[in-house]
């Protein structure tokens, strides 16, 4: 979220008393995309170690929810029939 702020003004904002963080860039807080991006760092952390291996799982993951499909929904799933006589 801060891949854009020099380390520089990371440490200046830490130091400085009166200008907090939110005045410098606004950042999106308890929305469920961020908690989607927590859940899937989180779970990169616990499989590999490293920075760059790390994100690398990570981009592979979002690549794979693009081009897979999303089966989230009943209507999403086709009807298996089923003939009682090919059964037996």
């Amino acid at each position: 979220m801060l891949w854009d702020v020099c380390d520089d003004e990371i440490k200046l904002l830490i130091n400085s008393e009166t200008k907090a963080i939110r005045d410098i860039k606004k950042l999106p807080c308890h929305t469920q995309a961020v908690e989607r991006c927590v859940k899937l760092v989180t779970e990169a952390s616990t499989k590999v170690c490293g920075h760059e291996v790390r994100d690398g799982d990570i981009k592979s993951a979002l690549l794979l929810r693009l081009v897979m499909p999303d089966l989230s929904q009943k209507s999403d799933f086709k009807p298996v029939h089923i003939d009682k006589k090919q059964q037996k």
